[in-house]
């Protein structure tokens, strides 16, 4: 029945453990009602109203004879419930593949080449400002060189990020616009597409910029309250005469400098930004002083733009990067041959936690209340206030048939569960797909016919409810106009809720229907 799974006979279990039968008994009912969720030894103990430490006790006691396994965050769940796939109450993976080849007649290719945005890190321009949710430049370069694209082409990113697929586009001899939310990315981006750049002029610049810090006393510190935390005192002290050393915003040099600024926080800090930030484990790595990083993140801009100086001749014409919500953006229409790019993924990155060190140290953020307006206008993720959730709470009027099926599984793993980060989860994810239903539409009436919206995007595991992500943009797809061109699956990846759980990422590319007009 479900909720009360069979397990090793209750007497051997309870001679092997040597504990409580009424204490085994209450785990083995709190863990079935839990089911494929899971539960945390708090959770636990708060259904068994007994202690955390006698709760976490009887775990490992069960987990030596194999009645419980210890999932990803701290879960816990009973045996039957480890493995998902198989289960008679689970749709998985490979039912919605075999579906979507019934339904929409494609079937799910293979792309090869790079495609994390890691060996960025290494390349010339890229490697300004990183960008850990963003794609490869060597995947870019790629779509770019098959595309077919006459010489001045427009090719669009409307979740730009720090510019990847601009600097890419721009270098390959094409007009290169994006949109993007996140101001410090927008800055990056902009700077990291202004290839007229002076960088020995830019590198003078910074040493008179050192000069006025190490004469200035230290300045105020940012509101984020886990400053002190997050720092040390040099850190701190270095940072806040760097930052009020900076020249006014405005110039594409001194808009260069507030990015090598910007680049010195995270490595000058306790945390880290791989993928989520969060604090380092280890507070022993040695930690350059502020200082010191500026002037190394200028001396590699210089050496950059002159490796890509010999190039001029092939770049195209400046890119236009607005600071712009993608969902509301009215590209001219049919001015776009085309579109790459990767959306937040479902459930994914809350891009506002994760830069607001970016956001606070270089003003674009004043108050607790600043990141919070930025996030309600964030697609959706599981940090969305749930004021913008609750007109999502009704799912009859999701953007597809298959988001009818899996929005309830989501509610009624939920409320089975009783309790979970928050209990409109089923809502984030209604609110997610609804939120790129008009940055679909937007491309669509950008792209001329027979232009290409190529997307990475990858699925997930939410409330234990397997949700395919890739397919389901492809369908929406379809809807909106789109003919699906491929769906080819680029790498395995790994759920943050079950390591032992295959997900993947895919690359989605989907085609405006007519004949493409102008040089091949």
């Amino acid at each position: 029945m479900k909720g009360s799974p069979p397990s090793l006979p209750r007497e051997r279990e309870q001679a092997a453990l040597g504990t409580s039968p009424d204490v085994q008994e209450a785990l083995r009912a709190a863990l079935g009602e839990t089911g494929a969720l899971g539960a945390t030894v708090k959770q636990l103990a708060t259904r068994v109203q007994l202690n955390a430490g006698t709760v976490a006790g009887e775990l490992s006691r069960l987990s030596e004879v194999g009645s419980v396994s210890r999932m990803g965050r701290g879960l816990w769940v009973w045996h039957d419930f480890a493995e998902l796939t198989g289960r008679s109450d689970f749709v998985d993976s490979a039912s919605f593949v075999s579906r979507f080849e019934a339904e929409d007649g494609v079937e799910l290719g293979t792309y090869s080449g790079p495609i994390t945005s890691r060996s960025n890190e290494l390349l010339p321009v890229h490697r300004w400002w990183p960008y850990v949710q963003g794609y490869s430049a060597e995947f870019v370069a790629g779509v770019l060189a098959s595309a077919g694209l006459g010489r001045g082409a427009t090719v669009l990113d409307p979740f730009a990020g720090s510019g990847t697929t601009l600097v890419e586009a721009r270098r390959a001899g094409f007009r290169a616009v994006g949109t993007e939310i996140l101001a410090p990315a927008v800055l990056a981006a902009r700077v990291k597409t202004h290839f007229e750049l002076d960088g020995p002029r830019l590198e003078r610049a910074g040493q008179r910029v050192l000069e006025r810090a190490r004469r200035r006393s230290a300045g105020r510190l940012p509101f984020l309250r886990e400053t002190k935390r997050q720092f040390s005192p040099r850190s701190l002290d270095q940072l806040t005469r760097l930052r009020d050393a900076l020249p006014p915003v405005g110039t594409p040099e001194a808009n260069a400098l507030r990015v090598a600024f910007g680049r010195t926080l995270i490595p000058s800090s306790h945390l880290h930004r791989s993928p989520c930030l969060g604090y380092r484990r280890s507070r022993s790595e040695e930690v350059l002083p502020p200082f010191v990083q500026f002037e190394r993140a200028l001396g590699e801009m210089r050496e950059d733009l002159e490796a890509i100086g010999p190039e001029r001749n092939r770049w195209g014409p400046p890119a236009t990067i607005a600071e712009h919500d993608a969902r509301t953006v009215a590209w001219p229409t049919g001015s776009v041959d085309l579109a790459i790019t990767s959306p937040p993924y479902v459930n994914g990155m809350d891009y506002v936690m994760n830069y607001k060190l970016d956001l606070a140290w270089l003003g674009y953020a004043t108050g607790y209340g600043d990141l919070a307006a930025l996030r309600a206008t964030e697609v959706a993720c599981d940090n969305l206030p749930r004021s913008e959730t609750a007109e999502y709470l009704d799912v009859g009027r999701s953007p597809d048939p298959w988001l009818r099926e899996i929005l309830p599984r989501i509610r009624e793993n939920v409320a089975r569960k009783g309790s979970y980060r928050r209990n409109d989860m089923h809502a984030v994810v209604h609110r997610y797909f609804a939120d790129l239903v008009p940055v679909l539409k937007g491309v669509y009436r950008a792209l001329r016919p027979g232009g290409r919206l190529v997307l990475v995007v990858g699925d997930s595991l939410l409330a234990g409810t397997y949700v395919p992500g890739d397919l389901l943009l492809a369908r929406m797809g379809t809807r909106l106009g789109y003919r699906v061109h491929s769906v080819d699956v680029a790498r395995a990846r790994r759920s943050g809720q079950r390591r032992s759980f295959a997900l993947r990422e895919s690359v989605v590319t989907l085609e405006r229907p007519g004949r493409r007009s102008g040089p091949p």
